[in-house]
């Protein structure tokens, strides 16, 4: 028996980040994302099991650090898409160049 409830896990954090619970439904590359990740922690629940580990909070804590570290939380996601609109408005207002790889460049790589 797997010591990771993955789906109870997977529900605490969307039911946490209502944005990225809409996106789980509505974006097929993030509901992708959310099905692979059910799948390691169910993989990951049994293989915690069969080396023996017996405490069933650090198999929660390590299944709940994954499912954080992989689909981020709606706060660190809002501050990842201000980021990069601050970055688009420089880059209107021609204060900063977006780099380009030389070979979109027409230059030898």
């Amino acid at each position: 028996m797997p010591l990771i409830d993955g789906e109870q896990l997977l529900r605490a954090h969307l039911d946490a980040n209502p944005d990225a619970d809409r996106a789980a439904l509505h974006d097929a590359q993030h509901a992708a994302t959310v099905h692979q990740l059910r799948t390691v922690l169910d993989r990951l629940g049994h293989a915690l099991a069969a080396e023996g580990v017996t405490d069933e909070d650090l198999a929660r804590r390590v299944g709940a650090r994954l499912v954080t570290d992989l689909l981020g939380t709606d706060e660190a996601n809002a501050r990842i898409a201000a980021r990069a609109k601050a970055v688009m408005a420089l880059y209107e207002q021609g204060v900063v160049r977006m780099p380009m790889p030389a070979d979109l460049l027409g230059r030898p790589s």
